[in-house]
């Protein structure tokens, strides 16, 4: 551990010396004689006065991203960019407001549920329409329902696939039919795909996914991959006179620590997703402030393990194909075991954040987990006991296989690399070999029909952040249900990339889904949370903020905590002169 500790001695002094750090020195300027006094003039006419909060039109807004989307469709969308950029043009029947409650956006009140739970009745609102000039229909939701259960679709099918069908008794009335009780019945139609967006049958070469039609206060006039997405003014957005602002310039760049200097020299308003590591320096940026959905996200960082072999492609079971070293319960004991959270967290984020402990740790369906203990003896006896011996220069093998595993992130994200430099060393002083092997966002997050590496299983250990969303439902179908492995057969949906299967878990999340009942529901999850916790697919090591760095004089920017995230109300953004 001696060299462990010379690591976080290095990041602890490196920190003490940014935190010490004064701001820039200013000199008294010589005094001016005073200038002659003016001869009395007539009072002139009092202007009316000026409303110094009333917003001012135009002007451009540059936003700052290290991470550049993969699709602009809600349908292909795999990164958490993707879905808040999207969020500029699509919208929804529902949707969120910055504190994460649902509200109604396309439609005029939150969707009327029958008695027995199985019809869900809609009103559009008058009078709307997309950006290239069609109205808004009750057919456009029939073909988004199409569009999101359709083969190519990587969307979440949760809720969708249960719909036995859609009427519209008229264009603006829409009467959804649903096979069974779905409690998250809110999470439906958070985005409505138009049916100019093109022929299910392409949807992966549709125009749409570059240039979306929408009815969004945005449309995208140019992509220039790699650099930047230059949105302008949706003409035919329902809000008149907005919005305020010319356009908005997403720009690409290549490390969240070169976006930090643009923000301080202004080159760029506002940037998106930083980390609690970056509060010392937002301190001492003159003109610049944050925004920020404290602990109201559910978000962990965390690490998702390979239960399968990565040399196989896709297998929809591990046990037929499983990984040498860490399909073992005791392997993945033994790494949660040899890891200190607290030391991450007090270290790299200035003990900003709290220890990682559950799936749910927030909401409603909050369901608090006891913090995993680090204990270095535990972690040696349990890889002791799953025949994994030390080898002569102490890393640990079994059967001829070197206890080598990979872990891969976004590049240029400097505190996910520094965590990574701290867990080489963590899991080094088990006996267990970590090698840095990180990836360009793009693939990382890739699609599957782009060979994701997540979606195929090509890879042994990932680091980056999810969370369950405004409702468990979505986020633990998606990443936990055995349903929801990326295979071939289903086309490479679903976030269940450890290839993680209990059938336990499946039948919590599918009872949950299938009640009203709040209390039964948050039983039903935590069950879930509670056996995901024994084994073990996934380490939580922090919950996370969600924080975007912003120059003071753009008005009206906020943070939500739902998954539209610094887009929301992007209608409303205005710069103070």
């Amino acid at each position: 551990m001696k060299s462990l500790k010379i690591l976080l001695f290095v990041f602890l002094a490196v920190a003490l010396l940014l935190a010490a750090c004064g701001g820039p020195v200013t000199t008294a300027q010589p005094a001016q004689p005073a200038a002659p006094e003016a001869p009395a003039q007539p009072a002139a006419p009092e202007a009316p006065a000026i409303d110094p909060n009333a917003p001012v039109m135009g002007g451009t807004v540059i936003v700052g991203t290290s991470q550049e989307p993969t699709s602009l469709s809600p349908l292909l969308a795999s990164a958490t960019i993707d879905d808040s950029i999207s969020a500029f043009f699509s919208e929804g029947l529902v949707g969120f407001d910055a504190s994460g409650t649902y509200i109604p956006v396309l439609a005029e009140a939150l969707p009327t549920v029958s008695a027995d739970g199985l019809t869900l009745n809609y009103k559009i609102k008058p009078g709307l329409k997309f950006s290239n000039g069609d109205p808004v229909a009750c057919a456009d939701v029939q073909f988004t329902k199409d569009a999101i259960t359709s083969d190519l679709s990587g969307a979440s099918t949760t809720g969708y696939k249960d719909i036995t069908s859609i009427e519209c008794p008229d264009d603006l009335t829409v009467v959804v039919k649903m096979a069974k009780v779905f409690a998250p019945y809110l999470n439906l139609f958070t985005y409505i795909i138009p049916r100019a967006a093109g022929d299910l049958a392409t949807m992966d070469k549709w125009e749409y996914n570059r240039a979306p039609i929408g009815t969004g206060p945005w449309i995208v006039q140019e992509w220039q991959a790699g650099d930047h997405i230059t949105l302008v003014k949706n003409p035919n957005y329902r809000e008149a006179g907005k919005p305020y602002l010319d356009s908005v310039i997403i720009k690409i760049l290549p490390s969240r620590e070169v976006g930090m200097q643009l923000l301080g020299t202004g080159e760029i308003t506002t940037l998106w997703d930083l980390t609690e590591a970056d509060f010392p320096t937002l301190a001492k940026m003159e003109g610049v402030t944050y925004a920020g959905a404290y602990y109201g996200s559910g978000e962990n960082e965390l690490l998702v393990f390979n239960l399968a072999d990565p040399k196989v492609d896709a297998p929809a079971d591990p046990a037929q194909a499983p990984h040498p070293v860490l399909y073992d319960l005791k392997v993945r004991q033994a790494i949660q075991y040899a890891i200190d959270k607290q030391a991450i967290v007090d270290t790299l984020l200035y003990g900003n954040v709290k220890v990682g402990t559950t799936i749910l740790p927030t909401g409603t369906f909050a369901c608090p987990q006891p913090e995993t203990e680090f204990n270095l003896d535990k972690a040696k006896a349990l890889l002791d006991e799953a025949g994994w011996k030390p080898g002569a220069d102490g890393i640990r093998e079994k059967n001829g296989v070197r206890m080598s595993l990979k872990i891969s992130t976004t590049t240029g994200n400097q505190l996910r690399e520094q965590t990574e430099q701290v867990l080489v060393e963590m899991l080094k002083a088990a006996g267990i070999e970590l090698v840095i092997d990180n990836v360009p966002s793009d693939v990382l997050f890739a699609g599957w029909d782009a060979n994701g590496m997540r979606k195929h299983g090509k890879y042994d250990i990932l680091l980056y952040t999810t969370g369950p969303g405004n409702d468990p439902d979505s986020g633990l179908f998606a990443n936990y249900h055995s349903a929801r492995i990326p295979v071939k057969e289903n086309d490479g949906a679903g976030n269940n990339f450890s290839r993680y299967i209990n059938a336990d878990v499946d039948k919590a999340i599918d009872e949950a889904s299938a009640t009203t009942d709040i209390a039964k529901r948050k039983e039903l999850y935590c069950q879930a949370a509670t056996q995901i916790n024994q084994d073990i697919p996934r380490v939580f090591l922090y919950e996370r903020l969600l924080i975007n760095g912003y120059r003071a004089n753009l008005q009206n920017f906020k943070v939500s905590s739902s998954f539209v995230d610094f887009t929301i109300d992007s209608q409303n953004w205005w710069l103070k002169p």
